[in-house]
């Protein structure tokens, strides 16, 4: 069985996974998945330039090669 690890980003945007996982989708595709929780950071800096605003903020987890799957 094929392993992936996911960050999770929050039960509104890792529902439709977590459903998925408990109904055993990922195991009838022959899929092992795991969760790592995403530590999303808070920001408190404002912005209207798209070039201060950096696209990997709150996904260490992806960046530090923990999980396999980057899900914005």
């Amino acid at each position: 069985m094929k392993q992936v690890v996911s960050e999770t980003s929050g039960p509104v945007f890792s529902l439709p996974w977590f459903v998925a996982k408990d109904e055993g989708f990922f195991t009838e595709e022959g899929i092992e998945m795991e969760f790592i929780e995403s530590h999303s950071l808070k920001v408190d800096h404002r912005t209207t330039s798209p070039e201060e605003v950096d696209p990997i903020l709150g996904h260490m987890p992806f960046e530090g090669r923990q999980v396999a799957i980057y899900r914005a």
